[in-house]
């Protein structure tokens, strides 16, 4: 997972009672962050987060960013959540990383060792 995935969730699940600090990231990257965002539809989560998160020293977007990322809140919708959930899970997990040709491979190696411990 990436530094802007991990910031996302750090201000995503603020209210939890272990909070780790956010990463260092540039400007470029705080801008990553609000269209990925924007895009999932997570801004309530993530302003609220921005709001926890205040005194932190590295939350340091541009003033104009810091209010957009403010001026999303709203009403927290789970299934919203959920689906961001599912996406990041599925796009992070190593499974999702393989190509259908590897994975082909993958069953073939498997299949021809398997036969081998048999004989």
């Amino acid at each position: 997972m990436d530094i802007i995935q991990r910031n996302i969730e750090r201000l995503v699940y603020s209210d939890s009672s272990e909070r780790e600090a956010i990463e260092p990231m540039t400007e470029w990257k705080w801008q990553k962050l609000y269209k990925t965002v924007c895009h999932y539809g997570i801004g309530p989560w993530v302003a609220d987060g921005m709001r926890v998160y205040e005194e932190d020293f590295f939350l340091n977007p541009s003033p104009v960013l810091r209010q957009q990322l403010l001026d999303l809140a709203g009403e927290k919708n789970p299934n919203v959540l959920a689906r961001y959930e599912l996406q990041i899970n599925r796009a992070i997990s190593p499974i999702h990383q393989l190509s259908p040709q590897s994975l082909r491979a993958y069953a073939t190696d498997l299949i021809s060792n398997i036969k081998n411990i048999e004989e």
